[in-house]
């Protein structure tokens, strides 16, 4: 989900079981639609509950590390005020910080896939292959 404050920052999860920083969000259950696993994901990892609102990109991954090639939906969380931040609980296990980043941190802390992709959802393309328009 892409959640920024009212300055424009990108929200940015440090994770426990990757290097990088990532948007919040997770994987789709059997049976789950997305807007519902992104909201789902949302609380169960910070302990927000923002309403998914419309999809604003579709970025195709190929195979990568192990894993098989995946599509990543980007939903968008709106805008809020940089105290939404008190409000985040962290799932430890997961979770190791939450910050609100401007594009310049974004390209510090996340994969170069993910800045790619989080300046395509800000641009309003709707469909990338790692973060670049296809």
């Amino acid at each position: 989900m892409l959640i920024r404050d009212n300055a424009g920052r990108v929200l940015l999860c440090r994770l426990t079981y990757k290097q990088d920083w990532d948007l919040p969000g997770g994987v789709v259950e059997v049976g789950e639609s997305p807007r519902l696993a992104v909201g789902r994901e949302l609380e169960e990892e910070l302990g927000l509950v923002i309403e998914p609102g419309d999809l604003l990109l579709t970025d195709w991954l190929p195979p990568w590390g192990g894993w098989d090639d995946a599509v990543c939906l980007v939903f968008d969380g709106g805008r809020h005020d940089e105290a939404i931040l008190a409000e985040v609980v962290k799932q430890e296990r997961e979770i190791r910080d939450v910050a609100f980043c401007t594009l310049e941190q974004v390209h510090e802390r996340a994969a170069d896939y993910t800045a790619r992709r989080v300046e395509a959802a800000i641009r309003g393309d709707d469909y990338t292959e790692s973060g670049r328009p296809a």
